[in-house]
């Protein structure tokens, strides 16, 4: 053996399988140290990358966590997605249609909780009032007569008093409002302030009593001779005996 022992290992050269190195492969990698670009590194290049398994943040990742979320792809359950899970609820944000609502638009409106000014409820007549805090859930005007009554099932919309004679007549269509029987005797005054109900023709002969209650309805001074006959047929006016003989 010219060289005897090279490296001084205790081995002749002839038998030595790593003559230039000292220790002989001291990482066990099956690579002499001399030609060993991962010294003291088992495991070498396991991902090919070309950093050394021990420099190697991600050592079984040849990218190197390609989406810089800080966990190397061999362990990352959402490839390129640098925000991966941000809501926690199972799903990567990629694929996540409300990636920052972990219960994924829980009230099933459309609008993920992250940006619903209704959570737990929709605004159903869009007025901008959540159906669960609206008086009037399908009216977006809110009782706009002020009624009390909600305008989708307001029965007299534009009118605060409704119909307040109950005859199904709205107020402002009701030439009688306050008159159920809307001029029962057909005088043209309503029976709110007829001072002659149920008599057409009220006080005919402007004596102040009603026809009804008026002896001599056309007679102003009711038999102003006292015969028993009313002036307006009476042929002998101003003779209470009339025609005597």
């Amino acid at each position: 053996d010219s060289e005897n022992d090279v490296d001084g290992d205790g081995l002749c050269t002839a038998d030595d399988i790593c003559v230039e190195d000292a220790l002989n492969d001291g990482d066990s990698d099956d690579i002499c140290d001399s030609v060993d670009s991962c010294l003291n590194d088992a495991d070498n290049d396991q991902d090919s990358d070309n950093t050394c398994t021990a420099d190697d943040e991600c050592p079984t990742d040849a990218l190197n966590d390609a989406d810089s979320d800080l966990i190397c792809d061999s362990v990352d359950s959402c490839l390129n997605d640098s925000e991966n899970d941000t809501d926690g609820d199972g799903l990567c944000t990629a694929d996540d249609v409300c990636p920052e609502d972990a219960l994924n638009d829980a009230d099933s409106d459309g609008v993920c909780d992250s940006v619903d000014s209704c959570r737990g409820g929709a605004d159903a007549d869009s007025d901008n009032l959540c159906t669960g805090d609206d008086v009037c859930p399908n009216d977006p005007l809110n009782d706009a007569d002020s009624d009390d009554v909600c305008d989708s099932v307001d029965s007299c919309l534009d009118d605060a008093e409704n119909d307040q004679d109950s005859d199904f007549t709205c107020t402002t269509n009701d030439e009688c409002p306050t008159d159920a029987l809307n001029d029962a005797d057909s005088d043209s005054i309503c029976d709110g302030i007829d001072s002659c109900l149920d008599d057409g023709e009220n006080d005919a002969d402007g004596d102040g009593l009603c026809t009804a209650d008026d002896v001599c309805p056309y007679d102003a001074l009711n038999d102003d001779d006292s015969d028993i006959i009313c002036d307006s047929v009476d042929s002998c006016l101003n003779d209470s005996e009339n025609d005597v003989d």
